[in-house]
């Protein structure tokens, strides 16, 4: 990051991006960048913002080498008597000489629900070398995330929302029965769901008293689209085209982005894509959009046990010496699931003593999926409560041990809330089809059924993600209706500047078939880059093959000639080739609320 400080440097790699640096090199990447700053202001060579800048950049308190600032932004565009919200933005400046600059990208990082501001400081350096350090990459704070105001705080604090789901469904997720077809077995699921039904409609109860529906209604994508205009606007001028790069929710931001504002969409990256078009006009709690989205969840899966029976004892815990193919792994964990099923894993030396469900080892399991540097880490955890009796780790996924976040300035007015699941809430329920008078709630027994549908194509995971992610409850949640009109599409512009769409083989969330979707809807609008790679969306190590034509694409506006790219896997085993450092597993860790770097 100390490279961010040159002037004069406009480097340009066509090699992969560097490795994402250790917390402890972050933290001394950061003092000697504090140290820097401090001599490029004595020396005069730090480059103060323009007099006519409308935000305030100075550095951020967690990374010197990154400028942050606030943006006031009218509350609804519509109505200038409604007031005004206020965004936290960041800035990683581009080193280039200005006649080299190309302007700036806006990032979205996901969830929804994840604070930008906050995501960049692991993130923004990875993209602009991606992107050929000739942009300033900005990210901000949606409404209701992070330091923008007003924020989602329903609970108070980080601590009262974990009291209220613990050993909830909320926390472990379904238990699903070994026959969840029977009557006994689906039985056992209403009576979860029935559970979810009065935790949403309590915690909806509890954001309209605490927050109020005028200020949630104001938190969707529709709203986000308008804010990144004016961000732009105001940085770059009226007539400057938007450029984005978007990962998994982040794609749903590319999409409305270029079908709400065609004229204005410059060079947009989306990587794992969710489809724009179910996301609006579908209700959220839609297994349709969940099915799609779990399309390679099992091949995923399968290719973990393959990954791990090949590596064998030394780099897979989970694996034995006397296994003959990946199916004997397989029947060791299944055995293990349907045991915690009738009896769960007493929990006593942890933090927080308490018990490991069936649910909870699906979850933390599927969240491990999305995470290739990830697996060996998990085989241990996993295999320490099997074989050892042992599920504290476990527990530190499912339940984090709340830790104080570290204090910001005290001008800074900042509340850490770590609710996130509200946050994704607060824009989830802005976007999704409304029920409307004459329709029928859902009811525990009819979502019930479609999620058992769900089962029969994924028995593994197919009524897990849906608690996981909070598939549901806008019919509760107090800002679903208010706002600006939703934007439903529909999501096929013609674009002046093709979208570069980027899958994985083997992602278990959002499916390279996703990605073929919007590739066929969007037509000469688009290009598909495909990785024969495991992992979710930017989570998975980037190839030398993928990075080239992302550079390409950026810096010298080159677009691919073939619809779709291909881009072989570099990785021979995600056990033995991968480690923490190759890409970025944190940023999922923290929208889960999980402390990754404690595994």
């Amino acid at each position: 990051m100390e490279g961010n400080l040159d002037p004069e440097k406009c480097a340009m790699s066509i090699e992969a991006p560097a490795r994402r640096p250790s917390t402890a090199q972050l933290k001394g990447r950061a003092a000697i960048a504090t140290l820097l700053l401090l001599l490029y202001w004595y020396r005069g060579f730090f480059v103060a913002k323009p007099p006519s800048s409308p935000i305030d950049w100075q550095p951020c308190f967690e990374d010197p080498s990154f400028l942050c600032g606030y943006l006031e932004v009218p509350t609804d565009y519509g109505n200038p008597s409604a007031g005004t919200s206020t965004l936290a933005l960041s800035k990683y400046s581009a080193t280039c000489p200005e006649s080299e600059r190309l302007g700036i990208i806006i990032t979205n990082f996901g969830g929804p629900g994840v604070p930008g501001r906050q995501a960049s400081f692991l993130s923004a350096a990875r993209i602009q070398n991606f992107t050929g350090n000739r942009h300033d990459i900005i990210s901000f704070d949606q409404r209701g995330l992070g330091r923008s105001t007003p924020k989602v705080n329903c609970f108070g604090s980080t601590l009262k929302y974990q009291m209220f789901k613990t050993n909830t469904v909320f926390e472990t997720t379904f238990s699903v029965p070994k026959d969840p077809f029977s009557a006994a077995g689906r039985a056992v699921l209403i009576e979860q769901q029935k559970e979810a039904l009065a935790l949403e409609e309590t915690q909806g109860a509890m954001c309209a008293e605490t927050i109020g529906a005028e200020a949630l209604g104001f938190m969707s994508t529709t709203t986000t689209i308008y804010d990144m205009e004016e961000i732009s606007r105001l940085l770059e001028g009226e007539d400057a085209l938007i450029n984005f790069w978007g990962g998994s929710y982040g794609t749903i931001v590319g999409a409305y982005l270029g079908n709400m504002l065609p004229h204005k969409a410059g060079k947009i990256l989306i990587d794992g894509v969710v489809l724009g078009d179910m996301w609006s006009n579908e209700h959220y709690e839609s297994q349709a959009l969940l099915r799609l989205l779990l399309t390679d969840s099992e091949k995923t899966y399968q290719l973990y046990l393959s990954e791990c029976f090949k590596a064998g004892p030394e780099h897979c815990a989970l694996s034995a010496a006397g296994d003959e193919s990946p199916k004997h792994i397989e029947k060791r964990i299944d055995d293990f699931v349907d045991k915690l099923q009738l009896q769960p894993m007493r929990v006593t030396n942890y933090s927080r003593p308490g018990y490991l469900t069936s649910g909870g080892v699906r979850s933390t399991f599927f969240n491990t999926l999305q995470m290739p540097e990830m697996w060996k880490i998990y085989s241990q955890m996993l295999a320490s409560a099997i074989n050892d009796s042992d599920a504290a780790s476990l527990m530190r996924m499912i339940a984090p041990r709340y830790r104080d976040p570290s204090p910001a300035p005290e001008h800074d007015g900042y509340v850490e809330t770590g609710q996130g699941e509200l946050l994704r809430l607060a824009i989830s329920c802005g976007d999704a089809r409304q029920y409307v008078d004459g329709d029928t709630w859902p009811t525990a027994e009819g979502i019930v059924d479609d999620i058992l549908v769900t089962l029969e194509s994924f028995p593994r995971f197919g009524a897990t993600v849906h608690l996981m992610e909070q598939h549901g409850g806008c019919q509760f949640w107090p800002g679903t209706g208010v706002g600006p009109t939703r934007f439903t599409g529909p999501f096929n512009k013609t674009l002046a500047t093709p979208t570069l769409i980027v899958s994985n083989t083997h992602d278990p969330i959002t499916p390279y078939a996703a990605g073929k979707i919007v590739l066929e809807t969007m037509g000469d609008s688009a290009r598909l880059l495909l990785q024969g790679a495991a992992g979710h969306s930017y989570l998975t190590p980037t190839t030398a093959c993928a990075t080239k034509v992302i550079q390409s694409y950026f810096a010298d506006g080159v677009i691919p000639e073939d619809r779709e790219t291909w881009c072989e896997r570099e990785v021979d085993n995600y056990f033995i080739g991968v480690d923490e450092s190759s890409t970025n597993p944190s940023l999922l860790a923290q929208s889960l609320g999980m402390d990754y770097h404690s595994f």
